[in-house]
């Protein structure tokens, strides 16, 4: 149930482990973006078929449940991170890109089948950290890169703080984990739970720079490669 229930992660990490290996052994680094592609469209190509055999399943119960919305979410990503990819070779085309890119897609795919807060944390920062990284690298790296990546780190890590203090608040006064204890702190009228509310749902403005939380995306924005910022 879980190599099936998680095949698209397993596809993933499988490709991060393979473009690592060839990186660090092999004399051809030029297959690395072929290579990337192909795991990527594999787990695409999982998901969808997940999602359009309806399989449901929850091999971590109460921490990551897969259901057909979910499949068809993570399909749609890694779909639309096979174009990124290909259009990389210029800035790229081999080096640690594509393990990052991967890294990150098994955070959003974590994200799509997480039940509980600690399974969204771990989404989160897993899609969130290789992402601080490609700001900085590309091919005609810009002065302004290092300052645009500590600005999105600080700020980001402002918001995985704020989204930990929310998490826990939550638990304080729902005695769970799980995300549907955020629908009872959100009815509640417990100041507790109000403030984890507005702390959960502050964080994710400011991870999705929503205004007027968006104060690091217009320099990360500039200061990444055109592949990165795509992504």
């Amino acid at each position: 149930a879980v190599l099936l229930a998680m095949a698209p992660e397993h596809l993933l990490l499988a490709g991060i482990v393979a473009l690592l290996v060839l990186e660090i052994f092999s004399d051809r680094p030029n297959a690395a973006l072929p290579l990337a592609v192909a795991f990527v469209a594999a787990a695409a190509g999982a998901a969808a078929w997940l999602g359009f055999t309806g399989y449901v399943g929850a091999p971590f119960p109460g921490q990551f449940d897969l259901t057909p919305p979910a499949s068809f979410a993570k399909a749609l990503v890694l779909a639309l991170a096979v174009p990124v990819l290909l259009f990389s070779k210029d800035d790229f085309g081999r080096g640690e890109f594509y393990p990052l890119i991967l890294s990150s897609l098994y955070g959003i795919c974590l994200l799509a089948s997480a039940e509980s807060f600690l399974t969204l944390f771990l989404g989160i920062e897993l899609m969130s950290i290789p992402v601080y990284v490609l700001v900085l690298i590309g091919l005609n790296r810009r002065p302004e890169s290092a300052e645009a990546a500590l600005k999105y780190l600080v700020l980001s890590g402002t918001a995985s703080a704020s989204f930990l203090m929310g998490a826990s608040l939550i638990y304080g006064s729902t005695g769970s984990l799980s995300l549907a204890s955020f629908a009872l702190a959100l009815g509640s009228p417990g100041l507790l739970a109000e403030t984890a509310v507005v702390m959960v749902v502050s964080s994710f403005f400011l991870k999705a720079a929503i205004v007027p939380f968006h104060g690091w995306a217009p320099d990360a924005y500039e200061a990444a490669s055109i592949p990165s910022t795509a992504f």
